[in-house]
């Protein structure tokens, strides 16, 4: 199977899709191998420097969603039926990205993706605002958004919300750089809480954004400076991720896990770090030299058996990448009209 055969005459469409690379023939359903058909495929938008967003099911074929404007994006998010766009402000598309409204006029802009989060568990998407504390959010999928009112009595009279993560137990996290606090959101009715952090945390200030696997909180320093952080209980205990081996001051644009592999960071004009023990190790297999890693995304294909097959995505200064085992090796997965400088990946 050539990875180059892309072909820019792709649309989208539902029913016989980008998935698989098979047709549309109708075959009985007897004798198919259940763990050969896929019952929920994996979708990545990726976005390049010039605003031209792509879209892809299967790595191996694209198609072009909407074209290029001239302004890179800050963030790539979908949700229910609708797709969003973060450049100044946030723009939504109700019809599969063929045009773009704007939806909300003050966002407290940050250089990572997690400066907004859907949270499905709890029907709502969360972006960092300018509007009091810092958080506003939307119930109806993107169009319509308020400010989060409810808060603890304990925060600080200076606050404000720089990241978030949502988790599988429908709980929310943020995270404010202003403060070194962390919160949580157990319920949409609930105010956000302060963490009560147990033990060592950090102390640095520095550019952190939060991430999780699902159950796991990581906190890593968009300035690369400071040391990277991991807690195993809801953000109660956190330990270090040394950086031995990382180098000083490039920029960690992007951190994410697939499940059972190791924590990945990408790096600016490094590549990407893995995690090994407590410290971080070169995880660059198949990359070209000084690429730069904007974006890692886990994408699943859950079969009929509903076995989960794991991708892990990169979108980079060289491409866009692929790895099938967790993020050790990768495959360069874009090539012709289709490479470029990507700076977003959902």
């Amino acid at each position: 199977m050539q990875k180059g055969l892309l072909r820019s005459s792709l649309t989208l469409f539902i029913g016989c899709s980008l998935i698989t690379l098979q047709s549309c023939k109708k075959e009985s359903s007897i004798g198919i191998d259940n763990d050969k058909v896929i019952k929920t495929p994996y979708n990545v938008y990726a976005a390049t420097d010039q605003g031209w967003l792509v879209n892809t099911n299967d790595g191996l074929q694209y198609a072009s969603v909407f074209p290029a404007d001239g302004y890179a994006p800050g963030a790539i998010v979908t949700s229910g039926s609708n797709l969003m766009f973060i450049k100044k402000n946030l723009h939504l598309s109700d019809n599969n990205g063929k045009n773009f409204n704007p939806v909300f006029f003050n966002l407290r802009l940050q250089p990572w993706q997690e400066m907004i989060v859907d949270a499905p568990k709890q029907n709502r998407i969360y972006v960092t605002s300018t509007q009091g504390k810092g958080v506003s959010y939307s119930e109806d999928h993107g169009k319509t958004w308020v400010e989060d009112v409810n808060w603890s009595e304990l925060l600080p009279a200076k606050f404000e919300v720089n990241s978030f993560a949502a988790t599988n137990d429908g709980a929310v996290y943020a995270f404010s750089n202003t403060n070194l606090l962390l919160l949580k959101k157990a319920n949409p009715g609930a105010n956000w809480e302060v963490v009560t952090v147990e033990g060592m945390f950090p102390v640095d200030y520095g550019d952190y954004f939060l991430t999780t696997n699902g159950t796991a909180l990581y906190l890593t320093d968009y300035s690369g400076k400071q040391s990277s952080w991991h807690s195993e209980d809801n953000g109660v205990h956190w330990a270090r991720y040394w950086r031995t081996g990382m180098p000083l001051g490039r920029k960690q644009f992007s951190a994410a896990q697939a499940t059972g592999g190791p924590l990945l960071v990408g790096v600016d004009s490094s590549g990407v770090y893995r995690v090994e023990g407590d410290t971080f190790v070169p995880s660059n297999g198949g990359l070209e030299i000084n690429t730069s890693v904007y974006r890692i995304v886990v994408k699943k294909n859950i079969y009929k058996n509903d076995v989960i097959n794991e991708y892990v995505y990169i979108a980079t200064s060289t491409g866009i990448y692929r790895s099938e085992d967790k993020g050790y090796n990768w495959d360069k997965m874009s090539f012709d009209e289709f490479d470029g400088i990507y700076r977003a990946m959902y």
